[in-house]
């Protein structure tokens, strides 16, 4: 007995009990003919053998031994995609490696100055004249304008004229250096004359450094925008002892050009046509025996750095030509402007940032400077930096003959 369940509910709607042993059986009704299947084809598969077929193939692979696997050979392995090709610059050649002075000889030909686009593609030198006092400094710069094709007739014939009317007839080549008054009337350079010259292979910006001692800052400002220096020594009896041996300006700008950065030196005995001397060899060597050790003990190796030569500064003997035979026997060298050309000029540092210190400014439509460019390249449109004052400027314009520039800030 279940306690739990539900009570009994009689069902009136439900039909009659009758038992079946006591009432007879009702008829059974004949079944009906069953309808004829169209007989399948011969050729189209029973779905339920398509099935039983495949489940017995796939249990058939199934039971198959895996087979042996094996690395690929090259042959086999699939070839690898090829790149699209990639131009690149062809490489430079690396320099051969030779002896010592053949690499020296590399490097110097490695930063030779570029050529110019465009004007004279000659190398450009700027040459200091550095003397006593009336050693002749200006003279032989006007002479060699005048040499070298760079002072015209007419303009000579003026500075003669001038120089005629002070009763001065010598100093008309002097006149070509020595523009302003003061310097005409004394004499005297005062500021370091500035002019520039040619010769068939190179440039040259001349600057005459004044020789008297009240001036040796001006000649300072000279000598260090000089590549190579010329030192005037006059052969003069009692001149060359005044300028060398009695305190003299010669010793002491031979140390300031040196310090200055001049290491090159083309030594001149000029005023040889004088009548105290008439192209003496043993003067010549007598000047040259004195200033040969003072210069060593400056810096300069005078085997190597120094160059010799006797001249005429007022007669123009030996500085565009040689001297004629028969005037000086025993000088068979070559003449001033030759030996200039022959002159190596330092080497350039093009590689390097731009250096340049600034020797002399004024104002004319613009700041202008000027000095010697120490390393690298200028030109127009560079932006630079003034140092300490770190004032920033634009090129404007560059003339080199001068070493002069036009910025504006």
């Amino acid at each position: 007995m279940n306690p739990n369940a539900n009570s009994w509910t009689p069902n009136v709607g439900a039909a009659s009990f009758v038992p079946s042993w006591g009432a007879p059986a009702p008829p059974v009704p004949a079944p009906a003919p069953a309808e004829e299947e169209p007989e399948a084809w011969d050729d189209e598969p029973d779905a339920a053998e398509e099935a039983q077929v495949a489940q017995t193939e796939r249990l058939a692979k199934l039971a198959e031994p895996e087979p042996e696997l094996r690395p690929m050979t090259p042959r086999e392995a699939a070839p690898a995609p090829v790149p699209a090709p990639v131009v690149e610059p062809e490489p430079e050649e690396a320099p051969k490696e030779e002896d010592d002075d053949e690499d020296d000889e590399d490097d110097e030909d490695e930063w030779e100055e570029p050529p110019r686009e465009e004007g004279d593609h000659r190398k450009h030198v700027n040459v200091v004249f550095i003397g006593h006092v009336d050693a002749g400094k200006s003279t032989l710069c006007g002479q060699i304008m005048w040499q070298s094709g760079n002072l015209d007739e007419r303009t000579l014939q003026k500075y003669e004229d001038d120089a005629k009317s002070q009763n001065r007839e010598s100093w008309k080549f002097a006149y070509a250096m020595d523009t302003n008054d003061e310097e005409r009337a004394k004499g005297k350079t005062v500021e370091v004359g500035r002019a520039f010259f040619t010769t068939e292979h190179k440039r040259y910006t001349v600057l005459d450094a004044p020789g008297h001692k009240n001036f040796v800052p001006h000649m300072i400002g000279g000598a260090s925008q000089a590549d190579v220096g010329v030192l005037l020594i006059a052969a003069r009896k009692g001149e060359f002892e005044t300028g060398f041996e009695k305190g003299g300006q010669t010793r002491e700008h031979i140390q300031l050009a040196r310090t200055a950065g001049v290491k090159q030196l083309l030594v001149v005995i000029n005023k040889m046509d004088d009548p105290t001397v008439e192209w003496s060899e043993e003067r010549y060597m007598e000047c040259k025996t004195k200033l040969f050790p003072f210069l060593k003990a400056s810096g300069f190796r005078p085997k190597k750095d120094c160059f010799w030569l006797p001249i005429s500064a007022l007669t123009g003997i030996n500085i565009g030509e040689e001297i004629p035979p028969g005037v000086c026997p025993w000088y068979d060298g070559k003449c001033l402007l030759t030996t200039l050309d022959e002159m190596e000029p330092p080497e350039r540092l093009l590689n390097y940032h731009v250096r340049m210190p600034i020797t002399d400014k004024y104002n004319d439509m613009g700041v202008i400077v000027m000095g010697k460019l120490q390393s690298g390249l200028i030109k127009v449109g560079d932006k630079l930096t003034i140092a300490p004052i770190d004032m920033r400027c634009t090129v404007r314009n560059c003339t080199t003959s001068v070493t002069r520039f036009l910025l504006s800030t």
